[in-house]
């Protein structure tokens, strides 16, 4: 991964160093379960614990004599420790140690993953509190609908990273598990007891069954909770990323005192992070597909995965934390022209009344909806290709045959779309960000 990508917590918890740490701790921990039974004396646990160390420039060396990193991370441990090395690795496979050990450095990284999406939601509450009055022309299919409210676009995401919060807190609980269980998962040379030992320390939770690897559908489904919550990340980038359109121009990303949009027109201020963000999200999307082939391993196991997973992972973990991080900043300094959101609610001319005023007529009257509706659609296309005021448009072709003008003037309320906005606030359920807050 490159720099520019990178979170400094995820890059601690993928290096070479906490890996291997970590795959030492593991060996240490299954020592003390050992001598828990009462398998291993225990003052040879109490000397590998205290004794063993893992030089991993020696274990580099060691792995380019013997091709294989385990060998070479169990040999590099013994050359630390005297007789009580025979200790080191007992009754294991190396996915056991492997495999466990990267299921909790995804733990550790899952933690990052949902701390920012928590700001990430903070984020839009506090904007969907703050816009919840305020109207904006709805489009649907790009062309003017009717007003709604601002506040209900930054409401919808922060109730869909509600569920996406929701869907990553089962993924965890699927992918954050121990793999003790020995080369072929059948516990021959080593004891459930020893798995059970381990998990408790490192708050992992017990594969229910497995081979020599943990099950990689497991890995899958997170990997695609991942696509899942980019496919929200890019959603509101996009969204960004239309109103600032130069003949829009509703939304803009903060522009910095010193910041430059482009390298030869001075003018320009492009939406780069939502740009950004929207490009990284397609990235992480592509990652599932190499995921799901991960899953389909040869009888109890080859390495098919592993030298993808070595990639993906650390690189998943980091482009999501840093997108997520990078999509609150540019929410967090989002700049909202209401100037531009009423001129172009004015600029529809009512026209976004047509539908009130279908209902309201079909309500009060009994003539038919289709002479309702022809009568008034024929008065949007004049007032379009006229560029005049729905409401004169109707005055001027006795509209008065429906409605009386004084009804038509109480109809013709911008605040009446904003009428049960109170009503889906209450409807959404906030106590997750409570809770996790």
């Amino acid at each position: 991964m490159i720099n520019r990508y990178t979170n400094d917590k995820i890059v601690e918890i993928w290096s070479d160093k906490n890996k291997y740490e970590t795959w030492l701790e593991i060996e240490k921990l299954i020592v003390e379960a050992w001598s828990s039974i009462g398998v291993i004396p225990n003052e040879d646990a109490k000397l590998i614990r205290n004794k063993a160390q893992i030089n991993i420039n020696r274990m580099f060396e060691l792995e380019i004599e013997n091709k294989h990193e385990m060998v070479a991370f169990t040999r590099a441990i013994s050359e630390t420790l005297d007789d009580e090395k025979r200790w080191i690795h007992f009754g294991l496979t190396s996915t056991d140690i492997i495999d466990t050990a990267q299921n909790f450095l995804i733990k550790e990284s899952n933690e990052v993953v949902q701390n920012e999406m928590i700001k990430l939601g903070e984020t839009l509450f506090s904007l969907a509190k703050k816009y919840k009055n305020t109207l904006i022309m709805g489009r649907s299919h790009g062309i003017y609908g009717e007003p709604t409210s601002l506040g209900l676009k930054f409401l919808l995401w922060f109730d869909e990273i509600g569920r996406q919060i929701e869907r990553l807190l089962f993924s965890k609980k699927q992918i954050e598990i121990t793999k003790i269980s020995g080369s072929m998962g059948n516990y021959v040379h080593i004891e459930p007891e020893i798995e059970e030992f381990v998990a408790e320390k490192l708050k992992l939770s017990i594969d229910s069954i497995n081979t020599q690897v943990t099950q990689r559908d497991r890995h899958a489904f997170l990997l695609s909770c991942f696509a899942n919550i980019a496919s929200t990340l890019e959603k509101i980038a996009q969204e960004i990323r239309l109103f600032s359109r130069s003949e829009i121009k509703e939304w803009n990303e903060g522009f910095g005192v010193n910041q430059k949009g482009s390298s030869s027109m001075p003018h320009k201020r492009n939406p780069i992070s939502s740009e950004n963000i929207s490009g990284l999200s397609r990235y992480i999307r592509s990652f599932v597909s190499v995921s799901f082939e991960n899953n389909l391993l040869w009888h109890e196991r080859d390495i098919s995965h592993s030298s993808n997973e070595r990639l993906i992972l650390p690189d998943v973990f980091n482009i999501l934390v840093y997108s997520i991080n990078r999509l609150t900043d540019t929410l967090e300094k989002l700049v909202i022209d209401k100037n531009e959101i009423n001129k172009h609610i004015k600029e529809a001319k009512n026209i976004y009344f047509s539908q009130t005023l279908l209902t309201y007529i079909i309500k009060t009257t009994k003539f038919s909806r289709e002479e309702i509706y022809d009568f008034i659609q024929a008065a949007t296309i004049k007032a379009m290709n006229e560029n005049k005021d729905f409401k004169s448009i109707l005055e001027q072709n006795n509209i008065q045959k429906f409605i009386s003008i004084n009804a038509l003037n109480k109809i013709f309320k911008d605040e009446y779309f904003l009428r049960n906005t109170e009503k889906i606030y209450e409807r959404i359920d906030i106590s997750w960000l409570k809770k996790m807050t």
